[in-house]
């Protein structure tokens, strides 16, 4: 029997005040939704700027734009989407993450009812099992479960970075993120920062991309030399790439995340580290070097 939970509604505004003349912090909600039937679990955690004007306004159209791109293509491995973007009042956030909630679940929970279903058909015409191992195996079939996020991860005088995160499990060995990762603004305008570096960079900064990642495997045990880093990776041959995640700023310079799977194992995690300002600073584009006063 499906189950539905609206959790909570709870202000999280931010209580420093900006540098005198600079733009103010955002005003953002959380909004909490789950949701569960016989095969799927899915939670929804979403953070979006109050509804208004100039840059709130705008990054909250952008982070409802997003939402939409990642539920409502949920489960889908060619972006097909599933149900229509919501025509409600956008700046309406109970009527926004019912629209999500309900449709998206209704996806989830037909795929996983009809997964079940033909798992079960072929365990039950499976010839090598006895009636007692198929009454044990029908009895504990995986649960699928879906978590979106959408949070606020940081935020500056100059800008705001929300991260786009989902967690997928569809009953196989082991679950996976995916989702758009961390979206950074510029709180002067609103404006989605789109990309940090040039593309032409990646010839030219892959000792920067060897030293990150040697960084990063160095954390398992013995250190790793940028040399030795290729033995950890897809990338035999040819140039590291880019993560398809944006970089994004931190107070230590630009973060790098490459996905699961992206350039080594699932065992390998989620390759991640961050370059200083000042090594890759070269490379950043005009939009960048703007957003971040250099």
């Amino acid at each position: 029997m499906k189950k539905f939970t609206l959790i909570a509604w709870a202000a999280a505004c931010i209580l420093a005040a900006a540098c005198a003349g600079g733009p103010k912090p955002l005003k953002t909600s959380v909004c909490q939704a789950a949701d569960s039937a016989a095969y799927v679990t899915m939670s929804l955690d979403i953070e979006l700027p109050d509804p208004g004007t100039g840059a709130s306004g705008a990054i909250r159209r952008e982070l409802v734009s997003l939402l939409d791109d990642q539920l409502g293509t949920i489960s889908s491995y060619e972006n097909e989407r599933h149900f229509p973007p919501f025509s409600g009042d956008a700046d309406d956030n109970g009527a926004l993450l019912e629209y999500y909630r309900s449709h998206a679940f209704a996806v989830v929970d037909s795929l996983s009812s009809g997964d079940a279903a033909e798992r079960a058909s072929y365990i039950r015409e499976d010839p090598d099992l006895t009636e007692e191992q198929k009454a044990e195996i029908l009895a504990d079939f995986p649960v699928w479960s879906f978590e979106y996020t959408l949070k606020k991860v940081a935020e500056t005088e100059r800008y705001a970075v929300f991260q786009s995160q989902n967690y997928i499990y569809m009953g196989g060995a082991h679950g996976g993120l995916t989702g758009a990762g961390c979206v950074t603004f510029d709180k002067k305008d609103g404006h989605r920062v789109a990309a940090f570096l040039e593309p032409s960079c990646v010839t030219e900064i892959q000792p920067l991309l060897l030293g990150g990642l040697a960084s990063y495997f160095s954390e398992f045990g013995d250190p790793v030399s940028p040399e030795a880093v290729r033995e950890q990776l897809f990338v035999e041959d040819g140039p590291i790439p880019l993560p398809a995640w944006t970089p994004y700023p931190t107070e230590e310079g630009l973060a790098f995340v490459y996905q699961q799977y992206e350039i080594a194992s699932y065992a390998a995690g989620m390759p991640a580290f961050t370059l200083p300002y000042e090594d890759i600073a070269p490379w950043l584009t005009a939009d960048a070097r703007q957003l971040l006063g250099l």
